[in-house]
């Protein structure tokens, strides 16, 4: 199932959470959502689970209104950030419950990933850390057989092992029946090895989107050399959104330069010139802002 945002406004009295965004996730694939804390990740996925109404615009899966669309929402499974269910319940009993929720869940599929996850099922949810509440939350939806799956920092509480384990499951099941995941999380590390597209926002808006590639090609980092200190002029490019200098080593930051336009520095005559690999983390920081040069 495809999940369609369009231009989608949400406001808590008069403050805009979520300024018209919009952001489209084909079938069978993983999108990453990032943003600071107060960016409006929350609310937005809140609006894409149906809880909230939009002031205006629509969230749409398989073309489907998906606010007060049960029909819909049965087809959604959520990981939110923190997952205590109903604490005096045993784990056995949780499994249960979900059962007589979900038409599709699956209790061999429980079994299957708690060879994985190795949670005590007579344990109460209560007696859970939170790795383990994350871990169980995670096998309950899978279980669950939904078609999309919505998670709120899944990897909270997780230790390295589990997180490696969870990524691979996850992975298997997008592969193997065409499960659309969108995953909000701080770790923009783990998001880059896994994520398909994302979309970037702040202040309740979208700074970039588009599919992994083409974000990290966007923002490109070089090494200049200059035996007299860089020229003002190449400090004032107008796609330079970053430096550094370590005497007469500049190491700077691109956004959306094409190749020709790198060829053109060649003017300044540097003595050395060359690319470094960006990561998306780094993509994220310099796009938000974040060090970036006044001009």
């Amino acid at each position: 199932m495809s999940v369609v945002v369009n231009d989608v406004v949400m406001k808590y009295g008069d403050f805009e959470a979520v300024q018209g965004i919009s952001m489209e996730v084909p079938e069978g694939t993983i999108h990453g959502l990032i943003g600071e804390n107060g960016a409006g990740k929350t609310t937005l996925i809140k609006c894409l689970m149906g809880i909230y109404k939009p002031v205006s615009g629509e969230v749409l899966v398989d073309g489907e209104n998906v606010y007060e669309n049960p029909k819909v929402k049965a087809r959604i499974g959520f990981v939110a950030d923190s997952n205590k269910y109903f604490p005096t319940y045993r784990l056995g009993k949780m499994v249960k419950f979900f059962q007589g929720v979900y038409e599709k869940f699956d209790t061999n599929k429980i079994k299957e990933l708690n060879q994985i996850f190795k949670l005590d099922m007579n344990k109460r949810v209560s007696e859970l850390s939170k790795g383990q509440q994350m871990r169980f939350a995670f096998m309950l939806n899978l279980a669950a057989n939904t078609d999309i799956l919505i998670m709120d920092e899944p990897t909270s509480g997780i230790d390295a092992i589990a997180k490696k384990e969870l990524f691979s499951v996850l992975i298997k099941e997008v592969e193997e029946r065409n499960l659309t995941v969108i995953i909000s999380s701080h770790n923009i590390i783990e998001l880059e090895k896994i994520c398909d597209s994302v979309t970037m926002i702040k202040g309740g808006k979208v700074i970039t989107q588009n599919g992994m590639d083409d974000v990290i090609g966007n923002v490109r980092k070089f090494n200049y050399a200059f035996a007299d200190g860089a020229p003002e002029e190449f400090l004032k490019h107008p796609k330079l959104i970053n430096y550094t200098n370590v005497g007469n080593i500049y190491t700077v930051i691109f956004e959306g330069i094409t190749d020709e336009e790198v060829e053109e520095i060649n003017k300044y005559n540097p003595s050395f010139t060359e690319e470094l690999r960006v990561n998306l983390e780094e993509v994220f920081v310099y796009t938000n802002g974040g060090d970036s040069v006044e001009k």
